[in-house]
């Protein structure tokens, strides 16, 4: 008889030997403990965000939640990220991720979650609200970009040192990390534990042995997760301090759609770049988003005056208004009340339309009058979590 629960203390270890077993033996060798410390490392007691099916005391299917509280543009969010999704070989094909799933959904709603997001296939997680969502910008610096566009270009006075508990420049990297547009989900005293997440290597950033920011970078292919610099005029001197620092060909930046100034430096010297979606997504309370991303969008670009009032067929109406570049989102409950929708949507199409990268290209259109009319460049909005903050 199979036994459905949260975890334990005690379960703790076996959390951790269950899933090295899992992903290591359907892929590479997994070590979850150095891939993820912020959940499995020495001493965390995150066994309580992990939702198991054990048979006779067994661990025989699993998955996470990790809680994280972000500020967007000041404004607080209360998200679930589902991670370390895994089945016994020998317990596949019996619903137990399905009702996992559906207890840890229910969960997340009545503890107020505003959204969750996931990573996995695409149409094994619509079916429990998930739709591709969020916008990301991949951006690869080549070897050959900086011989010709930094040929002239000084990063000698460039210098990095390993970011540890430690060090005598956390608090300035932790306070230059709250300046961000998205903070709030990181405490300083287990901030180069969390940097470290994918087997990534934390970095202070040094101008003339000065602090000139912070970075997280991949051990083996130069994907940077994170970078925040002091002044962005320094991207360029820092990417080709790094790239001679550890002797790589590329380095791999994935930003998001509200980082304007290093889309911009970036997109002015590398030949190879994409937008996709970032995350598979599933919003529980969409007016708080909104508002937060909107207000984050707003903080980049000036807003076209205008209102747009949404309703979505799970209940809830929501009122967006730009006046004068202020952003305006008032929740609205149920189907009733005096203001009339400009467009029903079912929850997919609401979060396709407001946060997908296909938005601007599949979204209502002022010149098919058959659809109701979106005010011009309000959508998608930028949507990001963190890599870093994920599980």
């Amino acid at each position: 008889m199979e036994i459905y629960s949260k975890g334990t203390l005690e379960d703790a270890q076996d959390i951790i030997d269950f899933a090295d077993y899992i992903f290591s033996k359907s892929a590479a060798p997994h070590d979850f403990a150095s891939l993820i410390p912020k959940l499995y490392g020495e001493g965390r007691m995150t066994q309580q965000y992990h939702y198991l099916v054990k048979e006779d005391g067994k661990i025989r299917a699993m998955l996470c939640v990790l809680p994280i509280h972000f500020k967007v543009a000041g404004i607080e969010l209360k998200v679930g990220c589902v991670g370390t999704v895994s089945v016994h070989p020998r317990a596949r094909g019996k619903g137990y991720m399905q009702k996992l799933l559906t207890f840890a959904l229910d969960e997340m709603k009545a503890e107020g979650y505003d959204y969750s997001l996931l990573g996995g296939q695409r149409q094994r997680y619509e079916y429990f609200g998930y739709e591709p969502a969020g916008v990301k910008l991949d951006f690869t610096l080549t070897s050959d970009n900086v011989r010709h566009k930094y040929r002239g270009l000084d990063a000698d006075h460039i210098t990095f040192e390993e970011l540890t508990e430690a060090s005598t420049l956390l608090d300035d990297v932790f306070d230059l990390y709250q300046k961000g547009k998205v903070s709030g989900a990181r405490n300083k005293e287990q901030f180069s534990d969390l940097l470290r997440t994918w087997n990534a290597t934390p970095y202070v950033i040094l101008q003339n042995g000065m602090f000139a920011g912070y970075l997280s970078l991949s051990k083996d292919n130069g994907m940077i997760y994170e970078i925040e610099l002091t002044d962005i005029d320094l991207l360029p001197s820092v990417s080709k301090s790094l790239m001679a620092y550890k002797g790589l060909p590329d380095l791999h930046f994935t930003l998001p759609a509200y980082d304007k100034d290093k889309i911009r430096r970036l997109g002015s010297v590398c030949d190879m770049y994409k937008v996709g979606y970032q995350h598979n997504y599933n919003m529980f309370k969409y007016s708080p988003v909104i508002e937060a991303y909107m207000k984050c969008k707003a903080l980049e670009s000036r807003l076209q005056d205008g209102r747009f009032v949404l309703r979505i067929e799970s209940g809830e109406t929501v009122d967006i208004q730009v006046r004068s570049g202020e952003v305006i989102v008032e929740h609205i409950d149920g189907e009733n009340g005096d203001v009339q929708p400009d467009a029903i949507l079912s929850a997919s199409e609401a979060t396709a339309l407001l946060f997908s990268p296909l938005s601007s290209y599949a979204g209502f259109s002022a010149e098919d009058e058959s659809q109701p009319n979106c005010p011009q460049g309000w959508f998608p909005l930028p949507l990001f979590t963190p890599p870093q903050d994920c599980c």
